[in-house]
């Protein structure tokens, strides 16, 4: 063999006789004749075609030869897209008002939100409505945020595509015009359990559905009630003589009537103040425990290294339990066996409550997603006020920043 014949790698892959002329757009194999090409795009089942998502080192992005692939990229799309339209056009297919400007169908790819109601059509179902900030709401969450906010809560809603984001199922129900929320439930041994809750029901009621009782508990419970119902038809039929008595009924209707129309007139003038003045954390109903277990709700966004949780009464419904409060997402309750008291009293306690964490924090300062707790306006310890600061000796400064090393550069 003389020194003169080529290697192999130097001639054409395909025929292996005539030095490569040509490469492949998307392969890059090295061809010789068109014909060489097209034996190897039916052997390959490659399509010739140059990949416009195909990886790119950084050295490679700023160059002359990735411009141009992108300009033909770009260019390609918008000649394909006029092709069609006059293709259209020759074969006499109208095209609706309702398309974009290249002739595309926004509802197809779901960034469509109206229906367009000229053609006296119903549309389809959107899969994606965009909400009141345009930022993609998915179907019933638009419901959902409505009646959240008219139940006064403020719902923080996490990045979509997060597990705390995708765990949230709560939506309005239209049928019952009320909201049904996911709520976290997270017991003293660390369980959690995710479960639906409408707004009506009570705190015990929700609890006993999420959590129910075992079956002799139940019977017991039946029984002790059946029992009471029994005992309370026992006295009253025991009491019915004494009430038909008429006169003390008559004599003592007016003095009864009187004392409570002087004590009404007079407290319309504080409860208003009461109720105002009052922040929303203090509870309006009597904290107690049921099935020996209290209630807290947990408070999102907090600086605290514990959880900060808020008592709540069993007998409150969910919607007064989170009226005026933040949940992310959903809310999240705690069913601990420890009363508030002994949470509060407890130094090595794995949770605080708002109201200590609220003294504990300075005044004026609150954290991202909170609202604050009282009205007053006070700048926070480590804030500059700049309310008097002069503006032309920031822009004197400003100009000199800038314009001092241009001033270098020239001389």
């Amino acid at each position: 063999m003389s020194t003169t014949d080529p290697v192999l790698s130097d001639l054409c892959t395909i025929c292996h006789i005539q030095p490569p002329k040509y490469r492949c757009p998307r392969c890059s194999t090295r061809t010789c004749s068109l014909p060489c090409s097209r034996r190897h795009k039916l052997w390959s089942q490659c399509s010739g075609v140059r990949d416009p998502a195909a990886y790119l080192k950084r050295s490679e992005l700023a160059t002359e030869s990735a411009f141009d692939r992108d300009f033909n990229f770009i260019t390609g799309i918008e000649r394909t897209l006029e092709r069609a339209e006059r293709d259209a056009e020759n074969r006499g297919i109208s095209v609706q008002s309702g398309l974009s400007g290249r002739g595309v169908d926004l509802s197809v790819v779901g960034l469509d939100e109206e229906i367009d109601t000229s053609t006296g059509e119903e549309g389809r179902k959107r899969r994606r409505v965009e909400g009141p900030a345009k930022g993609g709401f998915a179907r019933g969450e638009v419901g959902f945020m409505r009646g959240a906010e008219q139940s006064g809560v403020t719902v923080l809603r996490a990045p979509r595509g997060m597990s705390r984001n995708k765990e949230n199922g709560s939506k309005w129900l239209a049928k019952t015009k009320c909201l049904n929320w996911t709520v976290e439930w997270i017991a003293s041994d660390g369980e959690r359990r995710h479960r639906f809750c409408l707004e009506s029901l009570t705190l015990a009621e929700a609890y006993d559905r999420s959590f129910p009782r075992p079956k002799e508990e139940r019977e017991q419970k039946k029984r002790e009630k059946s029992q009471s119902e029994q005992q309370v038809d026992v006295n009253s039929s025991t009491e019915l003589p004494d009430t038909h008595d008429p006169t003390p009924s008559t004599s003592q209707a007016p003095s009864q009537e009187v004392v409570p129309i002087t004590e009404s007139k007079e407290q319309p003038d504080n409860t208003p103040e009461v109720q105002t003045n009052q922040p929303s954390t203090q509870p309006t109903e009597e904290i107690f425990s049921h099935r020996d277990l209290f209630f807290y709700l947990h408070r999102p966004r907090t600086s605290a290294r514990q959880p900060v949780l808020v008592p709540l009464s069993p007998n409150a419904t969910l919607t007064s339990a989170l009226r005026g409060r933040t949940v992310l997402e959903f809310p999240t309750i705690y069913v601990l066996s420890d009363s508030p008291e002994t949470v509060s009293g407890d130094e090595k306690s794995k949770f605080l409550l708002e109201r200590d964490y609220l003294r504990a924090q300075p005044e004026g300062k609150l954290e991202s997603g909170e609202t604050p707790e009282t009205d007053d306006e006070q700048q926070a310890p480590g804030t500059v006020d700049i309310s008097n600061l002069d503006e032309k000796k920031v822009l004197e400064v400003l100009k000199k920043d800038l314009f001092e090393p241009v001033g270098a550069a020239g001389q």
